[in-house]
């Protein structure tokens, strides 16, 4: 049963989520229809029909019994409809996202469902969209599928043709699994693993101190603002859709310019409710990794990249911004990281979801590592995406937010449709739309700067 049990990696999104924190992710796709919404029987015999599609998403996690093997994934022959909810209310476009935030701020529970579609059939009000719009959500749990699957997950939903989703790093789910076996053979393979994990540590220790990198680390301790605190529940959410090529500069590339505009309404936001803005400013950037066994299905890292609030230079600042991504960029797919990851994946189960199940208390006077977070996907569909003969116009997705940073950010490009979406815990960043309005200015002022 070992090839159904999840990477310690994809293990630790779900302990952390037992923990407390709000590790799913939500991604979502805006279709225009020239007439008629589609009604609720064609949208469940649409997802209906794709069934045998998504089988890598039809499962759910259970536990190990005392924590003695890491858990392991189980098939789940619900029907679609049980992971299906259909608004039935017209809504405007703010009123949908508001109904986003709230399925945000009800975490999933993996071991019952790991993932749900949310369709709003008829949505107006939607910037780029035509008339009315049917926005499909997918809110699916961390330790199943990070943000690189949303091509893939896309193409299973969306094309003409549907094609059978493939989650890169993830295993079999069992059909009759043996909890206790495992269990047993957790506990017995205590000791060894250890063993193994301490010699390791040493031998890492020796080579690190060797290769002279001992000290490298790729996220570092920065002053704390008004951003950094322990989160709570409620979630808020605000998507702007912009053409691509408003973004594409000639010499830069479009995270770094999103950067750089985030750069430019944080330092703007914070001068104003905090009164300063730190020169430290810094964004938790994730970043694809090549697939390799010890990252299951999460082959993503984080990257710590500076902000540069200091230089007045949009310009300027955006090349200092980009110079840093590519300094850091590499780090998570380092050798002293994958070997760190091998390390973990070599720990007893139990001391793994000690760990990671336990969210320590919130530090006031602690460091902050980041003051907001971002990932970027360009989504390269196979074939143009469709919702029963409606027409796709762009798409979104969010990171988890982080335990003490309240806000985050996502720029994702699927043609030449490209939006970029904040999510913020309302109690942290109580009015986002002033913040989005600051957003989409310094976009303006950035791509303004570069082609000057």
């Amino acid at each position: 049963m070992a090839d159904t049990q999840l990477a310690a990696n994809d293990a630790s999104y779900y302990y952390l989520a037992r923990s407390g924190r709000n590790t799913d992710w939500p991604m979502w796709w805006v279709f225009e229809h020239g007439g008629t919404p589609p009604t609720a029987a064609e949208l469940t015999r649409h997802f209906a029909d794709r069934a045998e599609s998504l089988e890598p998403l039809r499962r759910r996690i259970h536990e190990v019994p005392g924590g003695l093997g890491h858990p392991y994934w189980a098939a789940d022959d619900s029907p679609i409809e049980s992971h299906l909810t259909i608004e039935a209310a017209e809504l405007d476009w703010a009123g949908c996202l508001a109904r986003l935030g709230e399925v945000l701020s009800q975490p999933l529970d993996a071991r019952v469902s790991a993932w749900q579609l949310h369709v709003f059939p008829a949505v107006t009000g939607i910037d780029t969209v035509t008339g009315t719009g049917t926005v499909v959500v997918l809110h699916v749990s961390h330790a199943l599928l990070a943000g690189p699957a949303m091509t893939a997950v896309g193409d299973t939903l969306f094309a003409t043709e549907s094609r059978a989703l493939r989650i890169a790093g993830q295993g079999p789910a069992a059909r009759r699994p043996s909890a206790g076996v495992t269990a047993l053979a957790g506990a017995l393979s205590w000791p060894a693993r250890m063993l193994r994990f301490t010699l390791g540590v040493r031998a890492e220790t020796r080579r690190l101190a060797a290769d002279g990198d001992a000290d490298a680390s790729n996220i570092t301790p920065r002053t704390a603002t008004a951003l950094n605190r322990r989160i709570g529940s409620g979630r808020s959410v605000r998507t702007i859709p912009l053409p691509l090529a408003q973004v594409r500069t000639p010499g830069s590339t479009v995270t770094a310019v999103g950067l750089t505009a985030i750069s430019r309404a944080l330092e703007r936001y914070l001068d104003k409710r905090s009164g300063s803005c730190p020169d430290d400013l810094a964004a938790l950037v994730t970043v694809a990794l090549p697939e390799h066994p010890v990252l299951g299905v999460n082959h993503i890292g984080a990257a710590g990249v500076d902000l540069c609030p200091a230089e007045t230079d949009l310009a300027a600042r955006a090349r200092a911004v980009e110079a840093s991504l590519r300094a850091h960029r590499d780090a998570p797919s380092s050798r002293r990281e994958l070997n760190r990851l091998a390390l973990i994946e070599g720990l007893p189960s139990r001391v793994f979801r000690a760990r990671f199940g336990t969210l320590p208390p919130a530090d006031p006077a602690g460091p902050a590592f980041g003051h907001t977070i971002l990932t970027s996907i360009r989504c390269t569909p196979d074939g143009a995406w469709s919702l029963l003969g409606n027409t796709f116009r762009f798409a979104g997705m969010l990171p988890p937010v982080f335990p003490d940073i309240g806000l985050a950010h996502s720029f994702v490009g699927a043609g030449e449709s490209f939006a970029v979406s904040v999510v913020g815990d309302p109690a942290i960043i109580d009015d986002l739309d002033e913040y989005a309005d600051l957003l989409r200015a310094a976009v303006a002022e950035v791509t303004d700067a570069l082609t000057a």
